[in-house]
């Protein structure tokens, strides 16, 4: 009698066990991870990325409308310098409206900009993955040097038109080169610019101090100081092309 007892005992909770999972009562639980925002995806081949000192980053970056500085970005490797790329920006809030290949300082703020996608082009993408092809893109210091201060605010005087003040050229492809290791036509104690030694170049003294010039340069750049320190650590770097 005891055994058959236990036996039904047994019975018994084996058939709660199996009706328990007839009625779903023990499930396998789903968790489905999702990622606010839209995603930016670049691709192409990108030079230059190593030219910048440590106090700057090559990123893909999203702005507020009118603000310099970055709400989200993601760094460009070093390790693609040169070599065809593919990076994803994702994550990227609804208050981002401008998307853009571009170096930030320290602070976040862009201090050069290659390549923009606007709030026009973010909301016509047709998917929440936005493309930016750069094609093959030279990022280098000198170029965003070029790029942003010498094509936007100096070849008028130095060399877009029939010549150039003080025979300083600052055209690209002509600027390195009447620049780097170049004596000053007016002061020939300094050197344009002298690799590793912003201060005793002649450009940081024009763009920083009064009394290097008979034409006053302090002007060219006076809302933009970050511009002039990014000159400074070009020079210091050594000056690279």
């Amino acid at each position: 009698m005891k055994k058959y007892i236990l036996f039904c005992l047994f019975f018994g909770l084996c058939a709660l066990t199996f009706s328990s999972c007839d009625e779903g009562r023990i499930s396998e639980k789903e968790f489905v991870v999702t990622r606010e925002g839209r995603i930016l995806k670049l691709v192409g081949k990108v030079s230059g990325i190593g030219s910048w000192p440590s106090s700057y980053d090559v990123v893909i970056a999203g702005f507020e409308e009118g603000d310099k500085y970055s709400v989200v970005s993601k760094p460009l490797p070093v390790s693609s310098d040169g070599a065809e790329l593919q990076l994803v920006l994702s994550g990227i809030p609804e208050n981002v409206s401008t998307l853009k290949l571009c170096v930030i300082n320290r602070l976040r703020r862009s201090v050069v900009d290659f390549q923009t996608l606007d709030k026009e082009a973010i909301s016509s993408a047709a998917t929440d993955t936005i493309m930016m092809d750069v094609g093959t893109l030279d990022v280098s210091m000198y170029r965003g040097i070029q790029a942003q201060v010498f094509d936007r605010r100096c070849i008028g005087c130095h060399g877009s038109s029939t010549g150039a003040a003080a025979g300083l050229y600052l055209t690209e492809g002509r600027s390195y080169g009447s620049l780097v290791n170049i004596p000053s036509a007016i002061n020939g104690g300094y050197m344009r610019v002298k690799p590793g030694n912003a201060k005793e170049s002649y450009l940081h003294l024009v763009l920083n101090e009064e009394g290097h010039d008979s034409h006053g340069h302090l002007d060219i750049l006076s809302a933009g100081p970050e511009k002039l320190t990014l000159i400074d650590e070009w020079i210091n770097n050594d000056a690279r092309q």
